[in-house]
């Protein structure tokens, strides 16, 4: 396929119904609406362009700046926009290559297109992405190509709601695929960074980003890129995106903001107002998300606290207390028991709605003959849960929650000596369900793995000194910053998992922690090394419930 016989279009995507940031595509950048700017730069080759929104009448405002700026307009389904591109590029041959842009990222140009479309071509493959952080590239220069005869298949074979409206998704699933490493000089990594528009803190970075710029329409990519790593404030956690939502990598667990929790916390429970501090600096660090339940005691309140007046772009993940019921107990006792859970979170959280609510032991799932899921269903209905889903503590109960399609988040333990999920074809479990939310704790399997080897628990057979001394020598010849980087860097390898679990006791410690979130991921084949060499541990210490000393085993595995 010779290159100047291909066509190229480019369609970018837009809307002013955002809930985030409502109206964003029209707010002012460098001049131009948000949503122009970003078509303008994207097609400053000269590639041939048009401007997809919706027909809702929310979004005439839109085509009005669209055509005054001499832009092509179609206008198409609001929620399903993979019919919007679909009919976009209807009379485009099957060959023809559609590069797919969004109005909340500004930052791609002509000259990102160009790489994208050449990788595509290249590498013969149907459908090209970008991963940001594992090109080193901030988050917010992204951009998908495809050929118009991948694109009719989508539109023809994508069913859920989710593929529907994201264009992308049944693609990756579904065809040969590629990823562009743009080209940037060695040694810079801009990954950590973050600027795609989607709240009021992002719009105001990207204004400043624009700010004493000459041509913005022409200005490149990574030059925009390296001013961003310039700008005078801290850059922030990395996110990622699920099913249009963006998580960010780290979620804080609180646990220990209300009680005293961990094997090796030397600084006990901070006092509330520390607490309050922890996740306010966990907020403006970029941190999105935030893990609680209501058995860790004050936590809930202090997340309350602190939350009370963030806006609306955080989550909060907490778990059902059961602890009261017996096995004996009735239908109506489980209702009555989850009822009083429900509404106590949300007293302590201040919102009158749970984002997510989780199992806090999966094996209440089948108690009770089903009563506490079904009540927790029964809560969604009612519109006082938004999403539920199950903390799990071994590979079974995992696939067992993955098979109910009204599981939408799982929490599970995983570090860099557990094997087990793998071993049982858990993450594949979890690529066949994309609208699942993957979150990981246990990183430092209650902090030991960051210790020495007198702190961790005594297991017969297994060589915890020997265990150290090769954490230690592979965190050198990665070139990490420690053993904690080693930790951190290779969960986030994973692409199955969407968020990791830490949690803190100080703001110095979160101050480490998402420091090491800014660094990059291990590489396939350092993970590959790191399984390879590390011991691969038993249950005896992978479960911090079989510690010497440990009585509750549910409490035990918290985050």
């Amino acid at each position: 396929m010779e290159k100047h016989f291909v066509k190229v279009r480019i369609i970018i995507q837009a809307r002013l119904t955002s809930s985030r940031l409502p109206g964003k595509a029209l707010l002012p950048v460098a001049g131009y609406p948000s949503a122009i700017l970003a078509a303008l730069r994207g097609s400053n080759k000269k590639h041939s362009i048009i401007f997809a929104t919706s027909d809702d009448p929310s979004d005439d405002r839109l085509v009005e700046e669209a055509c005054h700026h001499k832009l092509h307009v179609f206008r198409g389904p609001l929620h399903d926009v993979i019919a919007r591109y679909f009919w976009a590029a209807a009379d485009l041959a099957d060959e023809s290559i559609v590069v797919r842009l969004t109005a909340d990222n500004v930052l791609p140009d002509g000259s990102f297109v160009n790489e994208l479309v050449s990788t595509l071509m290249e590498s013969q493959a149907e459908y090209v992405g970008v991963d940001a952080l594992r090109a080193g590239i901030p988050y917010g220069v992204s951009a998908e190509a495809f050929t118009a005869a991948i694109l009719r298949k989508a539109h023809r074979s994508a069913v859920s709601q989710a593929d529907r409206e994201h264009v992308g998704l049944w693609m990756k699933r579904n065809c040969r695929i590629a990823n562009l490493r743009p080209k940037i000089s060695s040694g810079e990594y801009f990954g950590h960074l973050r600027s795609t528009i989607d709240t009021e803190d992002d719009y105001q970075r990207v204004i400043r980003l624009f700010e004493g710029t000459v041509n913005p329409l022409q200005v490149g990519w990574l030059e925009l890129a390296r001013k961003l790593a310039r700008l005078p404030y801290g850059p922030l956690v990395p996110s990622r995106e699920l099913s249009g939502t963006l998580h960010s990598e780290l979620t804080l667990g609180t646990a220990q903001l209300g009680m005293n929790y961990g094997r090796v916390n030397d600084s006990g429970k901070p006092t509330r107002p520390e607490g309050v501090g922890i996740v306010r600096k966990a907020l403006v660090s970029g941190v999105s998300t935030f893990d609680t339940a209501r058995a860790y005691q004050e936590s809930e309140s202090v997340l309350g606290e602190a939350l009370q007046s963030a806006g609306q772009t955080h989550r909060v993940v907490t778990k059902v207390d059961l602890a009261s019921l017996t096995k004996a107990a009735s239908k109506d006792e489980v209702r009555i028991r989850v009822d009083e859970s429900i509404a106590l979170s949300r007293q302590a959280l201040r919102t009158d709605k749970l984002n997510t609510v989780l199992l806090h032991v999966w094996a209440y799932r089948r108690l009770w003959s089903g009563a506490v899921f079904h009540r927790l269903l029964e809560q969604c209905e009612a519109g006082s849960v938004k999403v539920i889903g199950a903390s799990v503590y071994d590979p079974q109960e995992a696939l067992d929650a993955l098979h109910d399609e009204r599981v939408k988040h799982l929490q599970l333990p995983i570090n860099v000596l557990d094997r087990r999920w793998k071993n049982a074809g858990v993450d594949e479990a979890i690529r066949d369900r994309p609208d699942v939310t993957v979150h990981a704790r246990s990183a430092f399997l209650q902090g030991i793995l960051v210790h020495p080897s007198e702190r961790w628990p005594a297991v017969s057979g297994f060589d915890a000194e020997n265990c150290v001394r090769t954490l230690c020598s592979l965190a050198n010849d990665f070139g990490r910053t420690g053993v904690a980087d080693l930790c951190i860097a290779y969960l986030r390898s994973l692409p199955w998992i969407t968020s990791v679990v830490i949690g803190c006791e100080t703001i110095s410690q979160l101050e480490q922690n998402t420091a090491l979130f800014l660094r990059p991921r291990l590489t396939i084949e350092q993970s590959k090394k790191l399984e390879s060499v590390l011991p691969t541990a038993p249950e005896e210490l992978l479960n911090p419930s079989m510690w010497a000393g440990v009585r509750n085993w549910s409490a035990a595995y918290a985050s």
